[in-house]
Order: structure tokens, then sequence, then C-alpha cells
């Protein structure tokens, strides 16, 4: 019998924790694996001299599920033997958004006009108006503002004049910022695909709530089941193979010169995706990173 750990984030809602893993326990069950649970911080691991150390033994697991971005961990525990799924590589790319976005055009796919701001080591807010300026001049207004780590719509901010621009970089004091083009015509609507494998297994159709421009659910979003055309699916697989994902969720905007990805996130939750595919996403998931 295969034996597999969930590695989760410490601080993830308990209620969506409690979905996922009953999804993929009850999987499990089907397929003769024994999964087994810890949290980030249950972790506890030392780099020593030319090698990692642990206090637990990680080698007697077939495999690891990483339902975290914490890539530090995940590449301790590839160093200390374990397969990761996905690996640590996938999750840097998609934790730094600019690392994404730099990779999916590096592999021709299609991205939102990006502008990633220089870092500084001081922070002159004098200096930095001209970039702003140039930008703003550029992708037009309103403009999208994103911090390069966030989950959940999180870092992600919406100036509609330049005076609001120039605010949001101030605010962060120009650390870790890029500058994207604001696409009126997806209207707050978003696509949500599940990638397993090189194939589409669901997808949905995001909505923003009526006080906010993002489509996250925690923002008022709501969500429907959705049919992607082939166009769309495609996309969705050239991104997940351009970061190296095994399973990911990458989301698509419709732009008026074909649609674009605006994220892949490798730790998604299937709860929702469950609900309106034809797989069994959990069965499909521990399949994948059984072979």
């Amino acid at each position: 019998m295969k034996k597999a750990l969930i590695v989760y984030d410490a601080n993830t809602d308990q209620k969506s924790f409690e979905t996922q893993t009953k999804l993929l326990f009850d999987a499990s069950k089907k397929l003769g694996i024994t999964l087994n649970t810890k949290s980030n911080v249950d972790i506890y691991t030392i780099l020593s001299t030319n090698k990692v150390k642990s206090f637990d033994t990680y080698t007697n697991y077939d495999f690891a599920l990483f339902l975290d971005d914490d890539v530090w961990l995940a590449r301790n525990l590839e160093m200390l033997g374990v397969k990761v799924f996905n690996n640590s590589r996938a999750i840097d790319i998609c934790e730094n958004c600019a690392n994404m976005y730099q990779q999916l055009i590096k592999c021709g796919v299609s991205i939102p006009k990006t502008i990633i701001l220089p870092a500084l080591l001081t922070y002159t807010p004098s200096i930095v108006r001209p970039f702003i300026d140039q930008a703003i001049d550029d992708l037009g207004l309103p403009i999208i503002i994103k911090q390069w780590f966030g989950d959940l719509g999180r870092g992600v901010h919406l100036a509609k004049t330049r005076e609001q621009a120039y605010e949001i970089v101030d605010r962060f004091e120009g650390k870790e910022l890029l500058f994207q083009e604001f696409i009126s015509e997806a209207s707050g609507t978003d696509i949500r695909m599940y990638v397993i494998k090189n194939k589409v297994m669901a997808s949905l159709r995001r909505t923003a709530g009526k006080e906010d421009f993002r489509s996250n659910t925690n923002f008022g979003g709501v969500m429907e089941k959705h049919i992607p055309t082939f166009v769309e699916q495609k996309l969705a697989l050239d991104a997940c193979k351009a970061v190296g994902c095994e399973f990911g969720v990458v989301d698509i905007l419709k732009s008026i010169n074909g649609p674009v990805v605006c994220e892949v996130n490798t730790s998604a939750n299937i709860q929702y995706f469950d609900e309106v595919s034809e797989f069994n996403l959990a069965e499909q998931i521990l399949k994948s990173c059984k072979k």
C-alpha cells in the first residue's frame, strides 16, 4: 500500500481544509493509499553542513501532496528524498507572480501587458514617479497594481487615477510591485480551469460582486459552471506546462485580443471544482502523484 503526506498551510480556513481533505481521504481509500496530514509548521527541518535533517522520518512516504506555497519547505522535503507534487520549482515560479509572468511569456503564453517596478535599495517617491507615469502612459487608466506575493486576490489593487497609483506604490514603498493593464472588457469576470496531467478536468466562471472589481469569492464573487472553448483549454494546458505543474488552477481573462492568463496556482482548493466536474478530482490528483 502506498503512503502519502498531505502538507497544508497552518493558516488554512478550518472548514475549507476539512472539506478538501475529506475528498482526498475518500479517494485514497479507493486507490489503496494511506494518507497523513501535517501543517507547514508541524514539519521541522534543519539545514546542517551539506544536508537537510529532520527529527521525523519522511523517506517512508511515497510522495507528498503539497497544498501550500511554502517553497522552502517543499525544497527541504525534496532534499530529504520525498517526491513533492507540485514540485518546488513549480511552486517557486507561481508563488512570485513576477517570476510567473516571465516564465509564461518565455514559453509563448499570452498574459496581460505587464511592467515590473524596479527594486530600489531606498524608496524615494520623486525618483519612482517618472517610472509610474511611464507605466500609466503605456498601460492606461485604470491600472492594476499587484504585489508579487499574495493569494485570494488580496495583493491586487486597482488605481483609477494617477494619484491613486502614487498612493498605492507609496504605501508599499515600491517593494515587489508590478503594473498590469486593466482588461475592462472582461467586466470583472474570469475563467478558472483545473488542469491535471495535461487535461482540463473542470472549469468555472467567476463574476465579481457589486462592491469589488475582483472575482474572488472572498470579495463577493460568484461562480458558475463554464464550458471552456478549445482556445481556452489550450491556453490553460500551455500555462501549466510552462510553469511545470503536475496539477494546477489557471485563471484566464477574455480580452478583445483573445484570452490571456492572469494567474497559475499550484495549490488551489478543489472543493468548488469537484461540484461541477465530471471527474473525481481528488482521485485524479492522487492517481497522477501515485504513478
